[in-house]
């Protein structure tokens, strides 16, 4: 399977790759019991959680970084108020997305090739990365937004 954009995400894409987020799924993270059993169902397409408001908030962020923010915004009206103005959450977002703006060495990392997927083998097991940002023989960026850099939230 080749994977693409369209494709990435997909239930036989998951089935075929591991992804980090898979991984987390099976063996947690800080915070976070993995769970084998919700993980597999996951796989099998019989269990797709809801995502939360701070997964939401990344993905907002995200989309602005591989200039596909109107997109996102169309795709998800819910993060709107009935009067057509952001939720609170993504206001928040709005001021991540200009403090990164204001940081030349920030935006320096983000100017390499978006969404890059590559794939390869680790472990005896094949494997998927998308890259936020990819600069050939620099840097790989993989963006995540925290509520906060220092407060360990267990």
């Amino acid at each position: 399977m080749v994977l693409t954009a369209d494709n990435y995400y997909s239930d036989e894409a998951n089935r075929q790759y591991m992804s980090v987020s898979q991984f987390k799924d099976f063996n947690g993270t800080y915070g976070r019991i993995g769970c084998e059993f919700a993980a597999m169902e996951k796989l099998a397409g019989r269990w797709n959680p809801e995502p939360s408001t701070a997964l939401m908030v990344g993905s907002y962020v995200d989309s602005y970084v591989e200039g596909t923010l109107d997109d996102f915004k169309s795709r998800n009206p819910d993060i709107f108020t009935a009067k057509g103005e952001l939720k609170a959450p993504y206001k928040k977002a709005e001021e991540i997305i200009a403090r990164i703006e204001r940081d030349k060495y920030f935006m320096k990392y983000l100017s390499g090739e978006k969404q890059t997927i590559m794939t390869g083998d680790l472990f005896g097991c094949q494997w998927k990365i998308k890259m936020d940002s990819y600069i050939p023989g620099v840097a790989i960026v993989d963006l995540k937004v925290m509520s906060s850099i220092t407060e360990l939230k267990w």
